[in-house]
């Protein structure tokens, strides 16, 4: 945990050793969040810590039963009452309004800077397309990027002209010191837009975004941040990151259903930022005689029609469930989790961790590997051991995301079926890498 251990020792058994050093006061604040914590029941509003270990909060956290029932509640009142019957309607535009809310107090923004959308991909679109990006400019990331960000910023080179500058980041050695200096020194005078993850989905490296955002801001850059491995996960300031644009989704960390997301833009960038595609909420006025007057400084241009009522109450749940949890104690429960998780890998014979381990870039996701044992394998082999879900990254290793809902029982369940494989082999049947990825079928998600 970052500024509270100076080691921890955790053997395969379960016993843990750890050597304190001072806290600082942020870590401090982290505790006595946490030791407030009832995290057994925390862990008891989920129904999927009945089933399985479930460790891949990155793709898709689970819901927990509130976040269900309030989805089942508006499912019911708009069936059985009808959509666009006048309460029920006016219900609907009120739980919009709350939904937007929502995601504000999550990542410390104004309600009218978040437009709600279905996707992160989507408002990380909107970014790349809205700035009229072109020959001359260009995109600055790094390799540590989901498709979703890298697949847009190479259309946008092959669409649009703009070069495409990638930062090469070194394997599981990163700091928070050089994650900055290796940015400062790719910058150019071309750079226009640094498209970034707050925290990597394949390696778990928390970025030090609030110094990569006054370094760009110095260089004339703007900044876009990919938040879907961190809003619900560790606390996400956009004042005090000075970021320029954040997308985000509802169905990971904040534990939401699919199909609900959010693009913050800065008050002052919105009129600047063109949408992806438009419809009411773009215009103040329009006739049929040809009038037409263009609502061009609301963040408002950036949303489509028709949101489903279901997912944005399930969201509007979710996050007030974490908001009651705290955004501090999530992020020391997680970190403290994945903690206990590295100490223990690092006793199994042929178990290397390839998440970088200094405390300025930890997270509660940890990526690994077993041997000379491909990622899929491993993966497909924890979860016949003991209905352990984890998740393959870039073909290369496992990860493993430790949320509220998970415990150190699952961490030791998870380090015993990992034991398992490392002394004893993968078990008869294992999928082998192109088997597991047939079954997962990851294209069509």
């Amino acid at each position: 945990m970052r500024g509270w251990y100076a080691g921890v020792r955790c053997g395969v058994s379960g016993e843990v050793f750890v050597s304190t050093v001072v806290p600082d006061a942020r870590a401090l604040r982290i505790l006595a969040g946490m030791s407030s914590v009832e995290w057994p029941a925390i862990r008891a509003r989920f129904p999927v810590a009945e089933r399985c270990v479930y460790l891949n909060t990155g793709w898709s956290g689970p819901s927990a039963r509130a976040t269900v029932e309030a989805m089942r509640a508006r499912l019911e009142r708009e069936a059985y009452d009808g959509p666009a019957a006048l309460d029920v309607r006016h219900e609907k535009a009120l739980l919009v309004r709350e939904a937007r809310a929502a995601v504000a107090s999550v990542i410390h923004a104004d309600i009218d800077e978040v437009a709600l959308g279905y996707t992160t991909t989507e408002g990380i679109n909107t970014v790349l397309r809205g700035l009229g990006l072109g020959a001359g400019d260009e995109v600055l990331t790094c390799n540590l990027e989901h498709n979703a960000v890298m697949v847009p910023a190479y259309m946008a080179r092959l669409r649009d002209g703009a070069g495409l500058n990638i930062v090469r980041l070194p394997s599981d050695e990163e700091t928070a010191a050089t994650i900055v200096d290796a940015f400062e020194a790719a910058m150019t005078p071309r750079t226009r837009l640094l498209l970034l993850s707050h925290v990597s989905y394949n390696r778990g490296t928390r970025l030090p975004m609030r110094e990569l955002c006054a370094m760009a801001h110095a260089r004339g850059a703007l900044v876009c941040v990919d938040a879907a491995q961190s809003a619900g996960h560790v606390p996400v300031d956009v004042r005090e990151m000075d970021c320029d644009f954040l997308a985000l989704p509802g169905h990971k960390w904040l534990l939401a259903p699919d199909g609900a997301a959010a693009l913050y833009v800065r008050r002052d960038l919105i009129e600047r930022l063109e949408p992806l595609a438009v419809v009411h909420g773009a215009n103040r006025h329009y006739d049929y005689e040809g009038n037409f007057e263009p609502a061009l400084d609301t963040v408002h241009k950036f949303e489509l029609t028709t949101h489903s009522g279901p997912v944005l109450a399930g969201l509007v749940a979710s996050v007030a469930m974490l908001r009651e949890i705290g955004e501090q104690a999530i992020e020391g429960r997680c970190i403290e989790l994945a903690d206990r998780f590295v100490a223990g890998a690092q006793t199994i014979d042929g178990v290397r961790i390839t998440t970088p381990l200094d405390a300025s870039v930890r997270s509660g996701i940890v990526t690994f590997t077993v041997r000379e044992y491909g990622p899929g394998a491993t993966t497909d082999a924890l979860w016949r051991l003991d209905r352990i879900v984890a998740r393959v990254c870039n073909d290369r290793r496992v990860r493993v995301c430790f949320h509220v809902f998970n415990d150190e029982s699952d961490v030791d369940r998870t380090l015993a079926a990992i034991a398992r494989v490392a002394s004893g082999g993968l078990a008869a049947g294992t999928l082998d890498e192109v088997g597991y990825r047939e079954a997962v079928l990851d294209g069509e998600d």
